[in-house]
């Protein structure tokens, strides 16, 4: 049994009900076999913090009932997951308005519009394109098959989690707490300086460090600059 701000990494593989279609994996080779693979993805088990709300609701829920190593089948209704079809967001937009916009639109495109919604084309016609803003997975059963592989329990293993998912996979960043657990420095490498977005990714990494690892702590970061940075 797990609580809130408890920190898992999962394996699953998603599919909706009623097709067997597969949505949605952490496993490289399922990705393949699914012919759903895509190269920008880094699979392997997937960072989840119990009551971050970063999954789908009836997929979270579930997983405060499993235990480490654990593996389940879980069925999630719509409800729970992308929510009930909603007829009222069936929408006519005209073919100039998503010209330009960058979008050539053709049937059962999913397309991202300028507020960042999910839309899905349904049909183009003359200068009018109908187009659907319920999610694609609007009414769909999902089902899960999960694994929890591991939890973290250590402080430095939690922030360390929390830096790969901010700075990447190989971060160029340090860091010490000191004893009394109120402070944490990162020290910050030359490599990173340029990297883009660095301000908003330190706030965030900051941000979730207090949020859900060490709630009295400052987290602080530390650039020294010498001529061997330039």
């Amino acid at each position: 049994m797990f609580k809130d701000n408890d920190f898992l990494y999962i394996d699953y593989t998603a599919k909706i009900k009623d097709t067997n279609e597969i949505i949605d994996t952490t496993i490289e080779e399922e990705a393949k076999k699914a012919n759903i693979f895509n190269s920008e993805k880094k699979y392997g088990p997937q960072l989840v913090i119990l009551g971050e709300h970063r999954l789908v609701k009836g997929l979270e829920e579930a997983l405060y009932n499993f235990n480490i190593n654990e593996e389940k089948t879980i069925e999630v209704t719509p409800d729970k997951a992308y929510g009930e079809r909603d007829p009222t967001k069936i929408k006519i937009v005209s073919l100039g308005e998503l010209k330009r916009q960058g979008i050539s639109p053709y049937p059962n495109m999913v397309i991202r519009l300028q507020d960042g919604s999910l839309a899905t084309i349904k049909s183009v016609s003359g200068g009018r394109v109908i187009i659907d803003l319920n999610h694609p997975y609007a009414g769909k059963t999902i089902l899960y098959q999960v694994k929890i592989v591991k939890q973290l329990q250590d402080d430095k293993e939690k922030i360390s989690a929390l830096l790969e998912r901010w700075f990447g996979s190989n971060p160029k960043l340090n860091f010490e707490i000191t004893d009394d657990k109120k402070n944490v420095n990162f020290n910050v490498n030359k490599d990173i300086f340029l990297l883009e977005d660095i301000q908003m990714r330190k706030f965030m990494l900051a941000k979730d460090i207090i949020t859900f690892v060490l709630p009295e702590s400052v987290v602080s970061y530390t650039e020294k600059y010498d001529k061997s940075v330039f």
